[in-house]
C-alpha cells in the first residue's frame, strides 16, 4: 500500500522570476495544489469538507529550497502525512525533479469546525486515509 500521494506538473514560464527559475513563493502554490489533489484522491473536496462540518486550515509551513527549477521542467509533487495529533497533523511535501528534491516543506494543519475552533479528527477523514494509504 502506498504511504504517500504524488502528482506532477510542468513548470510554466510565468512562474519564474528575473533569475530565470521558479520563484520561491510559487512553491506555496505547487504544494497547495498537491494537497488539494491529495484530498480528491481521498474522496474529498474543499466543498465536501464544509458539508461535513470541518475545515483543514494550514497554520505553519516551513520550506527549504534546495535546487533551482526552470521553465519546461516536470516536477513530481509528493504529499506524505507524517504526524497526527488530536486536532492537528503534519504533511511532508517534496518537489522532485528526476527523483531529486528541489524543495521540501513541513506543513502543519489543524482540523476545525466551520467557525475555526479546533476539533478532533473526523472519522471519515481517518477512514479514507487508512483505506488509501494505510495507518499514519
Amino acid at each position: 500500500m502506498k504511504k504517500h500521494f504524488s502528482t506532477s506538473l510542468r513548470v510554466r514560464t510565468y512562474e519564474c522570476d528575473l533569475y530565470g527559475h521558479v520563484n520561491n513563493a510559487v512553491f506555496l502554490n505547487y504544494f497547495e495544489m498537491a494537497r488539494v489533489e491529495f484530498l480528491y484522491y481521498l474522496g474529498f473536496s474543499l466543498q465536501s469538507l464544509k458539508k461535513e462540518g470541518f475545515l483543514l486550515p494550514i497554520v505553519k509551513i516551513d520550506i527549504e529550497y534546495k535546487k533551482p527549477v526552470f521553465p519546461g521542467e516536470e516536477l513530481e509533487l509528493v504529499v506524505e502525512w507524517t504526524k497526527k495529533g488530536t486536532t492537528s497533523a503534519v504533511f511532508r511535501q517534496e518537489a522532485l525533479r528526476d527523483g531529486e528534491v528541489t524543495a521540501a516543506a513541513n506543513v502543519t494543519w489543524v482540523v476545525t469546525d466551520l467557525n475555526g475552533k479546533p476539533i478532533n479528527f473526523p472519522q471519515s477523514l481517518l477512514k479514507a486515509f487508512e483505506e488509501k494509504c494505510g495507518n499514519i
